[in-house]
């Protein structure tokens, strides 16, 4: 059994051994899922509020709001690619440094 799975992820150089520079980039991309794991969660408690809102507004006029819905659903969108880039299924940065999502395609 080699020891190379002690050095998985990051930029290898010549040796196997990660890159400084590779180092760095990971270093510096905790920093960006910490704040976007906070983000995240700010954004997920808006949700369930804006759910709660809707509940509301369909129990008082028996329809729902769509204006509401659809930015609701463009929040959850948010909220999922915090989560993507988080657990590395992404590495595209989300808003405020990336573009807020836009959820065109009513369900």
């Amino acid at each position: 059994m080699s020891d190379t799975s002690a050095h998985s992820g990051g930029q290898s150089g010549i040796d196997g051994e990660a890159s400084p520079a590779g180092r760095k980039e990971l270093w510096i991309r905790l920093l960006y899922m910490i704040g976007y794991w906070f983000l995240g969660n700010i954004a997920f408690s808006v949700a369930i509020f804006l759910a709660a809102l809707q509940f509301v507004v369909v129990l008082i006029t028996g329809s729902k709001n769509e204006e509401l819905r659809g930015f609701s659903r463009n929040l959850i969108q948010y909220v999922w690619e915090c989560l993507a880039f988080v657990i590395f299924a992404r590495d595209e940065k989300p808003f405020p440094l990336g573009r807020f999502p836009s959820v065109t395609s009513p369900e």
